[in-house]
């Protein structure tokens, strides 16, 4: 019990210092582009973004759970910061993603299509449904 409670709590001090790491990213961004009012939409979207995955999450108590929403957040920013743009990136489908008229093998595409998602696509897609 003692353990558990350990590892909670230096989960709890991840996230937060991650929570932390994304408002300072949001407070000091600079669009690419220069705009003084995309910089201003940009900053808003990361701050949004951050505040309804980090609510919409609060309430895991799963450790591997917790670990990989952790990953995405660090893939996140460092995608951000390495492209300059706060919004993910569209992803390719793999060979054989999509299904022709027959509709056979349904499966297999939806398997291709879930093991070609990115790390960071996971939450986003949750949210927006």
């Amino acid at each position: 019990m003692i353990v558990y409670l350990h590892i909670m709590a230096s989960l709890r001090t991840e996230v937060l210092s991650i929570y932390r790491t994304i408002l300072r990213t949001a407070r000091t961004w600079k669009s690419l582009s220069g705009s003084q009012q995309e910089t201003q939409e940009e900053m808003k979207y990361i701050r949004e973004e951050a505040g309804a995955l980090f609510r919409k999450n609060k309430h895991l108590t799963d450790e591997e759970q917790i670990r990989q929403c952790i990953r995405e957040a660090e893939t996140r920013i460092e995608l951000a910061h390495h492209y300059g743009i706060p919004y993910p990136r569209p992803v390719n489908l793999p060979p054989m993603g999509l299904g022709g008229p027959q509709r056979k093998g349904k499966k297999l595409q939806e398997r291709l299509r879930h093991q070609a998602k990115p790390v960071y696509l996971h939450s986003h897609e949750e949210i927006e449904k």
